[in-house]
């Protein structure tokens, strides 16, 4: 079940910055998001994980969402109902590979540089909560 649940947070990651990255104010560099899961009746400690966000990657946000074994190197990932408004994104995503799932998110920005959010998903059935605080933390290693 950790696997899992750290595989979906994974996922998870990927998606919130690639719906964002299409009309944000996102700059490229290595980000690191630190994401609190809750699901009924458990809560995960907290998980970080860091990525460098290329200036290629924001310009074609679908060609970096994450492939697995699971989906046979490919992913089944909608985005719809995208909104920028002010400092806030919200998105709403459904997938049907790896696993299928609706996801819908609201991410605030301050700055270029961080945002915070929420991602409320269901996996057949099965919701799971996740809070989300990011921030660049400089430039990518070269």
């Amino acid at each position: 079940m950790k696997v899992r649940l750290s595989t979906i947070a994974l996922l998870t990651f990927a998606l919130s910055w690639t719906a964002l990255a299409q009309q944000s104010p996102m700059r490229a560099g290595n980000w690191e998001m630190t994401m609190k899961m809750n699901m009924p009746g458990m809560e995960m400690p907290p998980m970080k994980h860091t990525q460098c966000v290329t200036a290629e990657m924001l310009k074609d946000p679908q060609s970096a969402l994450p492939t697995g074994p699971n989906a046979q190197g490919k992913n089944d990932c909608k985005l719809s109902d995208y909104d920028f408004s002010g400092s806030t994104a919200t998105y709403k995503m459904v997938c049907t590979k790896p696993q299928p799932m609706t996801m819908t998110g609201e991410m605030k920005y301050t700055g270029t540089d961080a945002y915070v959010g929420t991602v409320k998903m269901d996996m057949s059935g099965q919701k799971v909560t996740m809070a989300v605080d990011a921030k660049r933390l400089g430039d990518c290693a070269k």
